[in-house]
């Protein structure tokens, strides 16, 4: 038999006693608990009772992303748990999931910034909490979700960090060295293309329409163990069709002629999938060979991206073409772009009437 009664927050306690051990949780109104001990009353009987408020905030996440892991990409589960194993555990992992408090993502938070996570990662840790909290609250596991009240606070100078990417000039150079190295045809493409490189280790030549121009991207490369895995792009902005210029066609076919009977575009030396972390080593190679500053894989996404949009090609195109969810992201991505663009764009109001600028 079970019991409810009404706590001083305003929650309602459940308790049911089974094989002589209490169980219990806390619900948001009257109805909530006992339909909850009711529950719990069934799996007894059914012989499969788990104790809510026995169980720990890293034993819920655990499973959480066990349960999720079919219906979620490879890299974002791997990224996920990392953050559990990493960060979240050690700071938080041992509290009870029905005692978390805001209190504890806040400690959480600010061991992130101890540890100098960056903005984007620390809003990923935040993204994942989020989300699985929300989920335990759906299931009435706990009776609030802390984590829409308190958020992570990286400092200011983290936050306002501008993207890596190529000036120009180290762009030209940068290019200039691809094209004297025997792995560069993919880093031009890269560049040309603002593709990412799990990205363009998956393409293949039955995405490539020659006629239209375009190029579809359908598989994405991730290094699982140290082999690469294939899955499909994980939003549909992603999953799309690139467009590409003349001269990256171009270099298509000089790849296509040197390579032989490959599937994949870009491929290892023995025509396999390439494993999008053994590219770092060429990319080093080509920044020493050309001398520029050694920038991640990702930066010649930026790269591209900046100089597009300094070249005034719409940022609806540049975002359709990077596979971004929106116009307003690519905006918010590359508002130093706009930033100091702004000075030469001051025009006063006779260059506005004659339209001479």
């Amino acid at each position: 038999m079970g019991s409810v009664r009404e706590l001083p927050s305003g929650s309602w306690r459940w308790e049911v006693m089974v094989d002589g051990q209490r169980h219990g949780g806390t619900a948001g109104s009257k109805t909530l608990a006992r339909q909850a001990a009711a529950r719990l009353i069934a799996d007894a009987t059914r012989g499969g009772v788990v104790d809510p408020s026995a169980e720990t905030v890293s034993s819920y996440l655990t499973r959480w992303l066990e349960g999720r892991r079919p219906s979620r990409a490879t890299k974002t589960h791997d990224l996920q748990a990392a953050h559990l194993r990493l960060y979240v555990a050690p700071a938080i992992g041992e509290r009870r999931l029905q005692k978390l408090a805001p209190a504890d993502l806040r400690r959480l938070y600010d061991a992130l910034n101890r540890a100098g996570l960056g903005a984007a990662s620390q809003r990923q840790v935040h993204q994942f909490l989020l989300t699985a909290l929300g989920d335990a609250l759906k299931m009435e596991l706990v009776s609030r979700n802390p984590a829409t009240v308190v958020k992570p606070t990286p400092p200011r100078d983290t936050e306002e960090r501008r993207l890596p990417a190529f000036t120009p000039e180290e762009a030209t150079r940068f290019l200039s060295a691809a094209r004297s190295d025997w792995r560069g045809p993919l880093f031009e493409f890269a560049l040309s293309t603002g593709m990412r490189r799990g990205e363009v280790c998956g393409l293949r030549w039955i995405d490539l329409d020659w006629a239209a121009s375009t190029v579809r991207v359908v598989e994405n490369v991730t290094d699982r163990n140290g082999h690469p895995h294939v899955s499909t792009p994980k939003t549909k902005g992603s999953r799309r069709t690139v467009h590409l210029a003349a001269s990256t066609l171009e270099l298509l076919r000089r790849v296509q002629a040197a390579q032989g009977e490959a599937e994949r575009i870009f491929s290892n030396t023995k025509g396999g999938t390439l494993i999008p972390g053994n590219l770092k080593r060429d990319m080093a190679r080509i920044c020493g060979a050309a001398g520029v500053r050694e920038l991640p894989i990702h930066g010649l996404r930026h790269t591209y991206a900046s100089l597009s949009l300094r070249r005034g090609v719409p940022v609806e195109v540049v975002s359709k073409q990077l596979g971004h969810a929106s116009a307003a992201f690519t905006l918010t991505q590359y508002r130093h772009v706009y930033e100091s663009e702004q000075a030469s764009w001051a025009l006063g109001l006779d260059d506005l009437l004659t339209g001479k600028i």
